[in-house]
C-alpha cells in the first residue's frame, strides 16, 4: 500500500478559481514530481474538472458515478462489481485520472444527513482507504462551494485544506469563515475526528486572479501573508491564458511558452511552486 497523500479544494464561494487550481496544481503533481494523481469532482453537475481536461462530452453520464459512494448500497455494489472503480476513472491528456461529478451528488447530501453521525462524514474516507490508496500517490478532491454533508466528507477525508481566494473583502471573510468553521467541526465532531485519528485544517491559501499593477491585488496579497504567514502561497497571476486554455481542454502545462503571454508563465511558475510547496507539507504531516 503507498502512503497516499490527499488535499482538498474548497472555499465557500464560486469563480474564486477553486477547480482552476486543483486541475493545474494536479498535473504539476503528476508531471513533474512523478506522482500518480487522481482528481475527484464532487463540486456538483457541470462536471467543470472534466470541462478543464477536453472530457465534458464524453462524461455526460458516468457509467460508475462517484455518487454511489455516498449511498447505502455501495457495500454491496463494491462488493459484486469488481471493476467499480476502473470503471469510475478517466485518463486525461495531462498526467491525472480523473473520476467525475454527476447528477446523483445533490440526492447524495440528503441521503447523508439521515446517516449516523459517526457514519455521515466518513463515506469518502472509508472509499479512498479501500479503493484508492493501492492506486494513487495523491488524491485531490474538488469539493462544493458551499458547506454540506459532501463537502465535509471531502474535508474529512483530506485534512488539508487548500484555499484559492481572489481579491476582495467577501472573499477574505468566506477564509475566516473557513477557519471558524473548520474549529467548530473540531469541537462538535471531536469524538468522531479523534477515533480517525482524523485533523482537518488550512494547509494553503492561494491568491487568484491577481494583476501586478493593482493597489488592490498588492494589498490582499500583503493581507492574506500577514494573517496567514504559514499558509500563504505564491500569488497566481490573472491571464487570458487560463481561460482560453480552458476553452480548448487543456492548462497552462500543455502550453509551449512561445504560446503563453508574460502573466500566463508566471501563473504556471506559481501553480509549480505551490505544488511543491503543498507536497513537501502535506508529506510531514
Amino acid at each position: 500500500m503507498r502512503n497516499t497523500k490527499t488535499a482538498a479544494f474548497y472555499v465557500g464561494k464560486g469563480g474564486v478559481g477553486k477547480t482552476t487550481s486543483a486541475a493545474h496544481m494536479g498535473v504539476a503533481a503528476a508531471r513533474e514530481h512523478g506522482l500518480d494523481v487522481v482528481l475527484i469532482d464532487l463540486s456538483g453537475t457541470q462536471n467543470d474538472l472534466a470541462t478543464q481536461f477536453g472530457l465534458g462530452d464524453s462524461i455526460e453520464d458516468p457509467d460508475a458515478p462517484i455518487s454511489a459512494v455516498f449511498g447505502d448500497d455501495w457495500d454491496f455494489i463494491a462488493e459484486n462489481i469488481p471493476d467499480i472503480v476502473d470503471r469510475m476513472v478517466y485518463e486525461t491528456a495531462e498526467g491525472p485520472d480523473l473520476i467525475p461529478s454527476d447528477s446523483g451528488l445533490s440526492g447524495a447530501d440528503n441521503n447523508l444527513a439521515s446517516a449516523p453521525v459517526e457514519e455521515r462524514y466518513l463515506k469518502l474516507a472509508e472509499f479512498v482507504e479501500t479503493h484508492l490508496t493501492d492506486r494513487y500517490d495523491l488524491v485531490i478532491f474538488d469539493l462544493p462551494g458551499k458547506e454540506d454533508n459532501v463537502s465535509l466528507n471531502g474535508i474529512f477525508a483530506a485534512e488539508h485544506i487548500v484555499t484559492p481566494l481572489c481579491p476582495g473583502k467577501f472573499e477574505r471573510r468566506q477564509l475566516e469563515n473557513l477557519r471558524e468553521d473548520l474549529e467548530s467541526i473540531r469541537d462538535e465532531l471531536a469524538d468522531v475526528l479523534d477515533t480517525r485519528d482524523v485533523h482537518p485544517h488550512l494547509a494553503m491559501v492561494i491568491p487568484t486572479m491577481i494583476t501586478a499593477r493593482t493597489k488592490q491585488s498588492a494589498d490582499f496579497v500583503e493581507e492574506i501573508e500577514a494573517a496567514y504567514p504559514e499558509a500563504a502561497a505564491e500569488p497566481v497571476a490573472k491571464s487570458q491564458n487560463i481561460s482560453n486554455l480552458q476553452g480548448q481542454g487543456k492548462t497552462l502545462f500543455a502550453a509551449t511558452d512561445d504560446e503563453l503571454y508574460a502573466t500566463g508563465k508566471r501563473a504556471r511558475d506559481a501553480y509549480r511552486t505551490n505544488t511543491a510547496t503543498l507536497l513537501e507539507a502535506i508529506s510531514h504531516d
